[in-house]
């Protein structure tokens, strides 16, 4: 029997929702194994290899196939007729709508899915405005205007929170009954062999440390009001991921230079990044915003204590039991850090996301999403 989200239980019910006849339609879909197309922007093959697009559509693949599904990575230079596709899924700025319009058979059977990744801080209205400019003029696409036109021509839009569903709600302009919520996932935590200790010495990590894991000279990860959190309260800091030369990676160097504990450990493969969740005493990702933190999650599967943004998805994933700051505020942050640094490590997160909401589980949800659209396009 499909079941919906307990949070999103309510749209189960009502306006729109399936009657009788359908919903054994969506039940025998869902059943059906699935010949799933996903197409990502082909510069994710050069830019940064732990970009989170990237990182959610990987996991997916990967989940939806270890159900049973076939998913096929759509590229530029291999034909695919999509008519052969159940499923069309697709991630920000690859598709152009009237070039694929044409491509679709009718009556159609493929479903056409988008997955928006909107990550940004701006109003409502503002996003909204935005948005609007793309109606006024061909010449005028702001990223809001792509968004949006992708999004009312797809047939379902599958959002990563609750925020991201009332940002496309409200903000695209797009019709709640195309809205859909499935939270990302949870990898396992690595069965790599890594002797922890050994990899403490190698990199010469203190006894205790905050972690940091992000393209972290992006403005919007906000490493520098981390930086001077950390500084305040007297705790070592340890950063990890890709960087770019610019104000933020001077200013790193300049504090480290000023005799503050900073290490910069650049990008780490998988079973370096697992040892630094098992080793850091509080994880910490105070972003401008957030869509889901795929990293934070990561951390959290290994006992961390998380340090997370309040703005975006975060609360959708952790509840109560992380700690949320304004990321725009150095002294919240630096509360916020105290409160975890003092806590006691528990699985208490741990266990949670390992049970409710691993890949696994969102692979799972996205069949039932995608079950229930196929069903209202095979009855149009």
């Amino acid at each position: 029997m499909l079941t919906y989200p307990p949070q999103y239980a309510s749209r189960a019910a009502g306006p729109g929702a399936p009657d009788g006849k359908q919903f054994q339609l969506i039940e025998r879909l869902a059943l059906e194994k699935m010949r799933i197309g996903f197409m990502i922007s082909s510069e994710w093959s050069v830019l940064d290899r732990g970009h989170g697009v990237a990182a959610q559509a990987r996991y997916q693949a990967e989940a939806l196939e270890s159900i049973g599904h076939t998913v096929d990575f759509l590229s530029p230079w291999e034909w695919q007729d999509i008519n052969d596709l159940d499923v069309l899924h697709f991630f920000p700025s690859c598709v152009v709508f009237p070039s694929l319009n044409n491509e679709l058979r009718n009556p159609r059977r493929t479903l056409v899915a988008y997955s928006p990744i909107i990550d940004s801080n701006q109003s409502f209205s503002a996003y909204r405005f935005a948005a609007e400019l793309g109606s006024l003029s061909p010449r005028v696409l702001p990223t809001p205007g792509i968004l949006r036109s992708q999004a009312h021509q797809s047939d379902v839009v599958i959002c990563r929170s609750r925020h991201e569903w009332q940002r496309v709600r409200e903000s695209l302009r797009v019709s709640a009954t195309k809205l859909e919520v499935v939270l990302n996932g949870c990898p396992e935590p690595s069965k790599l062999e890594v002797r922890v200790e050994a990899m403490r010495a190698s990199l010469k990590l203190p006894q205790d440390f905050v972690l940091h894991i992000s393209a972290f000279t992006q403005e919007r990860k906000n490493i520098r009001r981390l930086a001077q959190a950390s500084a305040e309260l007297g705790v070592p800091l340890v950063i990890a991921g890709r960087a770019t030369t610019g104000p933020v990676l001077d200013d790193l160097k300049r504090r480290i230079g000023q005799g503050q504990r900073i290490s910069l450990l650049g990008f780490v493969d998988e079973a370096t990044k697992g040892a630094l969740y098992s080793l850091c005493r509080v994880f910490c990702l105070p972003s401008l915003h957030e869509g889901t933190g795929l990293v934070a999650v990561e951390a959290a599967s290994y006992g961390a204590n998380l340090v997370i943004t309040r703005n975006g998805g975060p609360p959708d994933y952790f509840g109560d039991m992380v700690e949320y700051v304004d990321p725009f505020d150095i002294a919240d942050i630096r509360r916020g850090l105290a409160l975890a640094w003092d806590r006691p490590k528990n699985n208490l997160l741990k266990n949670h996301l390992l049970s409710t909401l691993t890949w696994t589980h969102s692979a799972r949800a996205l069949v039932e999403v995608y079950s229930k659209h196929r069903a209202a396009l095979l009855n149009t």
